[in-house]
């Protein structure tokens, strides 16, 4: 209902994007107040659970509680929205439970690996590379997921694609009529995506990519070789704390349960060791599956916005906007459908910095008359190009969405339509932001010289003393 009266890109970020949870607020006496909800009250106490949450962070959710003491007031909720918010709550919970189980699924120490609880239905499909072998498929309103790696990992991907693809649909709302899936092949291991780049005749170093013509997303992941490997590593590990635990037995049987230090030391050191190389093995994992999704939701973005809300006949954004939103949505927080972003990812903020201080950031004019080739890396020498094409793409995109609230819906419409239809494309940003091109360009990088994690900037401009995430919340910053 929201998506129907609020206009702006920027709105569609609060009124779809952020869903604006409201709370009842909990007054003390000392400190600052607390948001959230009421569970139980007595003469004496109040149970509170409390809420917090921020811009590209998950929602914290914590029970407290009160002394009726030390409370001045309680700011309440009429009853269908202490209902809605207590019901937001309850499908929070369960997503959660939902991805810990299947997460636990893919860690090859669990039982749980062994009897993965199915949220999705997958179907036995072939392999499309192969036209032979076989394969998991699902498909969705917005996509068709084709994946020869583990059933686990396939219904996790599932569950990822399904939340993403929501959040962009609540983001952007779709505007074309006839949509065409989107087919995204996973591969089972990086080799077999090399091997599709080879065969497509498509000569990229990049881990992912969207396929305009075809409609179609191939990425590929070390995932699977990984959990195999941690497999037999585990397996191993065992054994030798099977053995460690047998030499400790004997040792306390030959010197009577009282083992020297020296040699009780060298026990507990191995098992460290044995511990410290798991973990390890199991980050690697966790970062891999994590670029793995990252990937994903990036190339996701790109095929939504072709197949869903821009007819590439009459008008498209252009490929600078196009990654930077991507970027942004790629490094954004998914919970219940709902798209939470507005925080500056670190390692893009720190590496535009860098790059401003050697002086080697694209200018805005650079981005703006690009080559889709600079985007891309054909061999290892590209790499950095691309990577500051990226960046520069990302600090651009993320300062129009947030600091100048400029992508209107209206206006995205209209740029990206006098672009298709040939006009000049530093005009029409010019249009787009009402400032010559020279002025924004000095704004942008004082901006940027001053932008925190947060989202805020210290660029001393009025326009951006505040956290961004009044975009997402009304301007409650420091609780939504």
């Amino acid at each position: 209902m929201l998506l129907l009266t609020l206009t702006g890109f920027s709105a569609y970020l609060l009124g779809a994007g952020e869903d604006e949870w409201k709370f009842e607020v909990l007054h003390r006496t000392t400190g600052l107040p607390f948001y959230g909800l009421i569970v139980s009250e007595s003469p004496n106490q109040v149970v509170f659970k409390c809420i917090t949450r921020k811009p590209g962070s998950p929602t914290l959710v914590f029970t407290e509680n009160f002394e009726k003491s030390t409370i001045i007031k309680i700011e309440r909720l009429p009853e269908p929205e202490r209902i809605l918010l207590g019901a937001k709550l309850d499908a929070l919970a369960k997503e959660r439970e939902r991805f810990a189980n299947t997460l636990r699924s893919l860690d090859p120490k669990s039982s749980a690996g062994k009897n993965p609880i199915e949220y999705v239905k997958l179907e036995k499909a072939i392999w499309p590379p192969s036209k032979k072998d076989t394969a998991f498929s699902y498909s969705s309103q917005y996509f068709t997921l084709v994946t020869n790696s583990r059933p686990e990992l396939a219904q996790l991907a599932a569950i990822q694609l399904e939340q993403v693809y929501s959040a962009y649909a609540r983001t952007l709302p779709p505007r074309r009529i006839n949509i065409k899936p989107t087919t995204i092949l996973l591969t089972n291991s990086v080799e077999e995506y090399q091997t599709i780049l080879k065969t497509s005749a498509v000569n990229i170093k990049n881990p992912a990519y969207f396929d305009l013509n075809k409609n179609q997303i191939i990425c590929g992941s070390d995932l699977e070789r990984l959990s195999t490997s941690q497999e037999e590593i585990s397996l191993f590990h065992s054994k030798e704390l099977q053995d460690l635990l047998k030499r400790e037995n004997d040792l306390k049987q030959l010197y009577k349960n009282k083992i020297p230090p020296d040699l009780a030391a060298s026990l507990l050191d191995s098992r460290k060791k044995i511990k410290q190389a798991d973990d390890k093995n199991l980050e690697m994992i966790v970062k891999e599956r994590k670029k793995l999704f990252e990937r994903l939701y990036h190339e996701a973005f790109h095929a939504y916005l072709s197949c869903a809300v821009f007819d590439p006949r009459e008008g498209e954004l252009p490929l600078w906007l196009n990654e930077g939103l991507a970027q942004i949505f790629e490094a954004a927080v998914f919970e219940i459908g709902e798209l939470r972003i507005g925080h500056a990812d670190k390692t893009r903020l720190e590496s535009v910095r860098l790059t401003l201080n050697q002086n080697t950031l694209p200018s805005i004019k650079d981005l703006l008359t690009a080559q889709p080739a600079l985007f891309l890396v054909y061999h290892p020498a590209e790499k950095e190009t691309s990577q500051r094409m990226y960046f520069a793409s990302w600090a651009l995109a993320f300062n129009l969405t947030f600091k100048q609230k400029a992508l209107d819906r209206q206006v995205l419409d209209d740029y990206a339509k006098a672009l298709k239809n040939g006009a000049d494309p530093i005009a029409c940003f010019e249009k787009l932001t009402g400032k010559p091109l020279q002025e924004f360009e000095k704004e942008h990088q004082a901006y940027l010289k001053g932008l925190r994690l947060d989202g805020s900037s210290n660029s001393g401009s009025s326009n951006s003393g505040g956290s961004n995430s009044g975009i997402l919340n009304g301007g409650s910053s420091n609780q939504k």
